[in-house]
């Protein structure tokens, strides 16, 4: 078994904590976290933004870190959306969920600095190639 499967199995696993947690712990939480629908958006955003801002500032420094950092955001991602589930499934209340999915949206905002670092460093390497193919051929 890969250690991509054994995470996001372990993951779900401790997002299934979430199904014992009582509606007053939920939404003691989202009030302590001044969580809303709106900051679900938020780290996705960020995520994007850092990882093109990290790529044209640091360059190609990171490389070696995009397997870790991808595997912490699959893991995160499975939490979140596990959590969320077991939320609904116990307590059949939408707005409880916003906790867990707040936890899935750092996963997914951490996948996609990932992608978005990978994405600039592919393109500066694509034009750094072709300008070095242009040389050559004059």
């Amino acid at each position: 078994m890969s250690l991509t499967t054994r995470l996001v199995i372990l993951a779900g696993l401790v997002g299934l904590l979430f199904y014992n947690a009582t509606e007053t712990q939920l939404w003691a939480a989202i009030v302590d976290w001044q969580l809303g629908w709106y900051q679900l958006g938020v780290p996705i955003a960020w995520g994007i933004i850092l990882g093109a801002l990290v790529n044209l500032l640091a360059g190609n420094a990171l490389a070696k870190w995009l397997e870790p950092i991808t595997l912490v955001a699959a893991s995160l991602l499975t939490l979140g959306l596990t959590g969320a589930a077991a939320v609904y499934a116990a307590h059949q209340i939408g707005g409880l969920t916003i906790a867990p999915l707040f936890i899935s949206s750092i996963g997914l905002g951490v996948y996609l600095f990932a992608y978005s670092y990978a994405r600039f460093a592919g393109a500066r390497g694509r034009k750094a190639a072709e300008e070095a193919n242009g040389r050559d051929k004059t």
